[in-house]
C-alpha cells in the first residue's frame, strides 16, 4: 500500500463549525424544472474559523442561467476546442465571462467546463468534443461561476489586512487574498474580487482570532443537488470537500469519490485541526475505503464544510456524490 500526500506548511488551528442556511423552503426552478440542477434558494450559513489555519470549501454555486440541450456540438477549426449551439437562447456577444457549463449526461457529468466566449446563441468550451465526450442533444446548466466577491461580497467577517484565504492552483502553489473592507486584493495589491472558486475546490482561512465567516450572501447562494465532478492534479495537493451547507457532519464514504481513486495506490489524507498536519491517510480497494490497517474507514467522520487532501499519480477526475434537496 502507499500512503502519500503533499504537504501543506500552514499555522495551528483548532475546528469547530456551526452550520445553518437561510431560507423559506428549498424548491427546483429552472428552464426545465424537473431536471434542475440547484435549489431556487438565495441563502447564506456561517461557520466558527478558529484562530490559525484551517481547511473549508464552498459549499454554495450560482444560479443556473440557462438549461437545455446542445442543438449541435463541433470543434473550432482554429483550435479544436468545443462549440455548442442552442436553440434561440436569447444571449448577448460576450456576456459570459467567469462562466461555466455543465453537462447533466455522459462521461463529463457535473464537470464544470470554462466558457471562453459566446455568440448570440452558441458557447465556446474549454475542452474537446472528444477529450470531454460532449455530443449533440446534451443537456448542459449554464453558471456564473463562484468568485470570492460572489461568495463574500462583504468580507464575511474577514478582519481587513489581517485574516487571509489561501488557494491552491493546478500546479501545487498557493495564492493569497485579504480584505480591505471593502474588496478582495492579492498579496501583490491586484483586485481579486473576480478570483474564481471551483465548485468543490478547498481552500485554507488564516484568521488572527476566531471569527464567525458568513457565507453566500453575493450571487453564490445555491445549493447543487447533482452530481459534482473535479480534477485532480498529479504530484500536488488536492484540497476537496463536499458541497454540503446543510449537515454538521458527514463521512468519507459519503463523499462518493471511491470509484474513482486507483485502488491501494491514490491516497484520501485527513487535516489535524489544530496544524493542519495529516491525521489519517485512506486508500481506496475499489469499492470501500481503509484505513492504515487495512480497516474499513467509510464511516470516518469529517466535519462538513471542511476540506480533505486527494493526491494521485496521474491527472483524473473524481466524482462526488449529490447531496439531497428537501424542504
Amino acid at each position: 500500500m502507499k500512503h502519500i500526500w503533499h504537504s501543506v506548511t500552514l499555522r495551528r488551528t483548532s475546528l469547530n463549525p456551526v452550520f445553518w442556511l437561510v431560507a423559506a423552503c428549498l424548491l427546483f426552478t429552472t428552464t426545465q424544472p424537473s431536471s434542475a440542477a440547484t435549489s431556487s434558494i438565495v441563502g447564506w450559513y456561517s461557520v466558527t474559523v478558529p484562530a490559525g489555519n484551517s481547511s473549508w470549501t464552498c459549499a454554495l454555486v450560482c444560479a443556473d442561467l440557462y438549461q437545455s440541450a446542445a442543438v449541435t456540438v463541433s470543434a473550432d477549426p482554429s483550435d479544436g476546442k468545443a462549440i455548442l449551439s442552442f436553440s434561440a437562447p436569447g444571449w448577448t456577444v460576450g456576456e459570459f465571462n467567469r462562466h461555466y457549463a455543465e453537462p447533466l449526461s455522459g462521461t463529463s457529468t457535473g464537470l464544470a467546463i470554462d466558457v471562453l466566449s459566446n455568440t448570440t446563441d452558441t458557447l465556446k468550451l474549454d475542452a474537446t468534443p472528444a477529450g470531454a465526450g460532449l455530443t449533440n442533444g446534451m443537456v448542459f446548466v449554464l453558471r456564473k461561476h463562484c468568485t470570492l466577491g460572489g461568495l463574500m461580497p462583504d468580507g464575511g467577517g474577514f478582519l481587513p489586512f489581517n485574516d487571509s484565504i489561501a488557494l491552491f492552483q493546478p500546479n501545487g502553489s498557493q495564492r493569497l487574498y485579504f480584505w480591505n473592507g471593502a474588496n478582495w486584493y492579492a498579496s501583490n495589491g491586484a483586485n481579486s474580487n473576480g478570483v474564481v472558486i471551483r465548485p468543490a475546490q478547498g481552500f485554507v482561512i488564516q484568521a488572527n482570532a476566531t471569527l464567525t465567516l458568513t457565507l453566500g450572501k453575493g450571487d453564490a447562494a445555491y445549493v447543487k443537488g447533482t452530481p459534482t465532478r473535479i480534477r485532480a492534479n498529479s504530484g500536488v495537493p488536492n484540497l476537496i470537500g463536499a458541497l454540503n451547507p446543510l449537515g454538521t457532519t458527514t463521512t468519507l464514504g459519503a463523499l462518493g469519490i471511491t470509484g474513482s481513486l486507483q485502488p491501494f495506490n491514490d491516497s484520501i489524507v485527513t487535516l489535524n485541526a489544530g496544524t493542519l498536519a495529516q491525521t489519517g491517510t485512506f486508500l481506496s480497494t475499489g469499492s470501500n475505503l481503509i484505513n492504515g490497517s487495512g480497516q474499513n474507514a467509510n464511516n470516518t467522520a469529517l466535519p462538513a464544510g471542511t476540506s480533505i487532501v486527494i493526491s494521485v499519480d496521474t491527472s483524473k477526475d473524481i466524482n462526488l456524490a449529490p447531496i439531497t434537496i428537501a424542504p
